[in-house]
């Protein structure tokens, strides 16, 4: 007995169809035919390749499942290529359950090209109105489904817009809605800004972009739910600012941290930002931030998706009790106070929780780094003829284990003195200095072991820090490479496209506080690494010549 295929088995035959026929854009083409048979349109011609008699079932299924047909869509290269794939169906769920949670009777979407919200939130008989110009797909589906709760806005006169050239209309919410309203967005609003040249003002962007939806809803909207850049959440400069107002509004409700690989806009991690907008600050003005846990899935249509967000209405109730602080604080969930996140400097809940537990663990014994190193930056050398001495290396650094190493140069056939015509930096290197690459493959370091007389040629992207008591610099050496540290040095990386370090922050990051035993125990440790190491190249180099010599015996 054959088994009767599903709505998304049925549209996806219907796509493979069109296409196979030459007609461009399949899927909406697809969806086009079946809103046009709901308006009772006849076909434009006799040579259609799809008979209506075989639309009918199709549609009848489309009108109660057009989810999950949709959801099929937002998986395939081309809805990815046309950048209409701004949302992934895990996301999707995610955001649904929030609402439905949130007990919102009405929603505003804004840019949902697919309509993987939208419909989510219209089945569960929440009123949607969609903003989403420049795509027809919302108002074919709304066609599809005949929905009187579902309204597509796109260019109309009588809306507002949220950047000075009208990209994103807004029509007047009125106050009497406002109390189960919602908006829903995932920012930055325009298409494609998330990749290619883009991609380092993305979390600019975002902010830019979240700003105008605020201004432009205002208190006419009850809560807004956004998916933002994380980067936003704790990059330096603009963004800090922006945070700040949020913060300071007391209009920030809660900060859930997407894992990584789960992202609606290229590889950029994302957060999901809930705001109270209408109503007054919250009286506590305190924040509950949480880690979502993942769900591994197999690899689906296209480039496949193996990370997924886990949802569900058990989890987002979780979420708002920890809004209103009904649950006791967890290892992936805290509720924090304004005070105790501008402390941390971040909204990153990964960041918050990492940095609070450090926090309460080492409280009193710990200190900035500038407290305890001198931190030098390379210096400019004119462009020119520059006698040689010895260099160092970005990749020296990335594999010193534990120590630096030094890369001499030699004198060429005539005796002359290499040469070099270069505008690089140098510095001069002591023992005990920790060089640390502070852009592109940030965080690797290497300990300095020996000196060198005179300069060395060294990359600009480096820093050296110079400990102001000797007997640091193997401890602070192994707290970089410890798992803590290395997180630590992670949370003030900036810069989407080139990553990299401030020398100010930098300074500011806490280290624990060394203690005479600590340094001695960290000196003993690398002596015995560095003498391990040293047996191992010995006896690499030993096994080489024994190869190599019983190679050449059986040859003979």
């Amino acid at each position: 007995m054959n088994r009767s295929l599903s709505p998304t088995d049925v549209f996806r035959n219907l796509v493979v169809t069109l296409r196979d026929h030459g007609v461009p854009d399949a899927y909406q083409a697809a969806l086009s035919m079946l809103a046009g048979m709901q308006r009772g349109d006849s076909p434009k011609s006799d040579k259609a390749p799809v008979p209506q008699a075989d639309l009918r079932p199709l549609l009848d299924q489309a009108t109660s499942r057009l989810s999950e047909i949709l959801d099929w869509v937002s998986v395939s290269d081309t809805a990815r290529r046309r950048g209409e794939a701004s949302l992934t169906p895990d996301i999707a769920q995610l955001l649904t359950d929030l609402v439905l949670e949130g007990a919102h009777t009405r929603a505003v979407v804004l840019q949902d090209p697919l309509c993987l919200v939208a419909s989510r939130l219209n089945g569960a008989g929440v009123s949607v109105e969609q903003y989403c110009p420049g795509s027809d797909i919302p108002a074919l589906c709304v066609g599809i489904t005949r929905a009187t709760t579902w309204t597509v806005i796109g260019e109309a006169e009588d809306v507002v817009g949220v950047k000075p050239n009208g990209f994103l209309p807004f029509q007047r919410v009125s106050k009497s809605d406002a109390v189960n309203g919602v908006a829903i967005a995932a920012f930055p609003l325009i298409p494609g800004v998330s990749g290619g040249t883009h991609a380092k003002q993305l979390p600019y962007a975002a902010s830019e972009d979240l700003r105008g939806v605020i201004s432009a809803v205002g208190s006419r909207i009850r809560r807004l739910i956004a998916l933002v850049p994380s980067s936003m959440l704790y990059r330096t400069g603009k963004g800090a600012d922006f945070r700040n107002e949020l913060l300071f509004s007391g209009r920030v409700e809660a900060v859930l941290e997407l894992p990584n690989g789960v992202t609606p806009l290229a590889t950029h991690q994302y957060s999901v930002l809930i705001l109270r907008l209408a109503g007054g600050p919250s009286a506590d003005a305190s924040v509950f931030v949480m880690t979502l846990a993942e769900r591994p899935t197999a690899g689906t249509r296209g480039r496949g998706r193996r990370i997924e967000v886990e949802s569900s209405r058990t989890l987002t109730r979780s979420i708002f009790d920890g809004i209103d602080g009904r649950v006791e604080n967890a290892i992936t969930s805290r509720r924090l106070s304004i005070e105790e996140i501008m402390r941390n400097g971040s909204l990153l809940p990964r960041m918050i929780l990492t940095g609070s537990s450090a926090a309460e663990e080492a409280a009193e014994n710990s200190a900035s780094l500038r407290d305890l190193v001198q931190i030098i930056r390379p210096s400019s050398i004119s462009t020119g003829s520059v006698s040689l001495g010895a260099s160092l290396s970005t990749e020296s650094v990335v594999r010193a284990s534990p120590y630096v190493r030094f890369i001499e140069t030699t004198e060429d056939q005539t005796g002359e003195t290499e040469r070099i015509k270069t505008p690089g930096t140098v510095a001069n290197l002591q023992p005990g200095d920790i060089v640390m690459v502070s852009k592109g493959a940030v965080g690797a370091m290497g300990l300095v072991q020996d000196a060198y007389d005179g300069p060395v040629f060294m990359p600009n992207s480096c820093l050296i820090l110079r400990p102001k008591s000797a007997s640091y610099a193997e401890a602070l050496y192994l707290f970089f490479k410890s798992r803590t540290g290395a997180e630590r040095l992670r949370q003030i990386v900036t810069g989407s496209t080139v990553r990299n370090i401030r020398i100010l922050d930098l300074g500011g990051l806490t280290v624990p506080f060394l203690s005479a035993r600590a340094c001695t125990t960290a000196k003993d440790a690398l002596q015995g690494i560095n003498e391990r190491t040293l047996e191992i190249q010995r006896l690499t180099e030993e096994r080489a010549r024994i190869f190599a010599g019983a190679v050449e015996a059986m040859s003979v």
